[in-house]
């Protein structure tokens, strides 16, 4: 009996014993558990911002190969009805307006016959087509049709349009006509388009297309 109960007393110790050792294990405390998440949190933040970076980074670089695209693409136009203008069906000569961010002349741009009268403009940081057609002998400009043909225009107050008389060979350094500008002295013009590069850093850089064309009825030196 004297040893059962001496077993006994044994078995309670060693059962104390090892709850003692459990409470004494290693775990985690709330301060330890509250910083874990407070990095993990940082972590997943870095994270997205990551992503959204990149996202946003590729979004830009196809908005400035969009506009760089677009900007060729309506020089050329451009350059294209400027060679090919000619006098109005109702005898108005082929340049009406030669401005600095205004240009008004007579060509045929689309696929009919017909002579429109086209203007491009600056307004709102943009560049705008009006196109009107000739119509019972001749061209009311109250039915002109407009549309943007050119977002991110980064001119400001600058010229987009240049013109040159007779004299010009083709080079940068040759100066252009003064405004105001007398239309008959005007044999080539030159188109100049900054663009803001929306992949710059605070959309400050720019880039610029060139285009220019001699207006074939008008020119008179065609030996050279």
């Amino acid at each position: 009996m004297i040893k059962n109960l001496r077993l006994k007393i044994s078995e309670r110790k060693t059962g104390y014993l090892m709850f003692l050792n459990n409470k004494n294990e290693p775990g985690f405390t709330l301060i330890e558990i509250m910083v874990a998440v407070f990095g993990f949190s940082l972590i997943a933040w870095g994270v997205i911002g990551l992503v959204s970076n990149v996202f946003f980074s590729a979004n830009q670089q196809s908005g400035l190969l969009s506009d760089a695209d677009q900007a060729r693409k309506l020089a050329f136009q451009i350059a294209y009805e400027i060679r090919d203008a000619q006098t109005a069906p109702n005898g108005a000569y082929v340049l009406d307006t030669a401005g600095d961010q205004q240009i008004i002349f007579y060509s045929n741009s689309d696929v009919d016959t017909s002579i429109e009268r086209i203007r491009y403009f600056v307004q709102n940081g943009k560049l705008w087509k009006g196109n009107t057609e000739y119509s019972g002998g001749a061209y009311n400009t109250s039915t002109e049709q407009t549309a943007v043909v050119q977002n991110n225009l980064a001119a400001g107050a600058n010229p987009i349009f240049y013109y040159y008389d007779g004299s010009f060979v083709g080079s940068s350094t040759q100066s252009s006509l003064i405004q105001p500008v007398n239309v008959t002295q005007v044999k080539f013009i030159k188109i100049v388009l900054p663009i803001v590069d929306k992949a710059g850093v605070k959309n400050t850089n720019t880039y610029t297309i060139t285009a220019g064309a001699a207006i074939r009825n008008l020119k008179t030196n065609l030996g050279q």
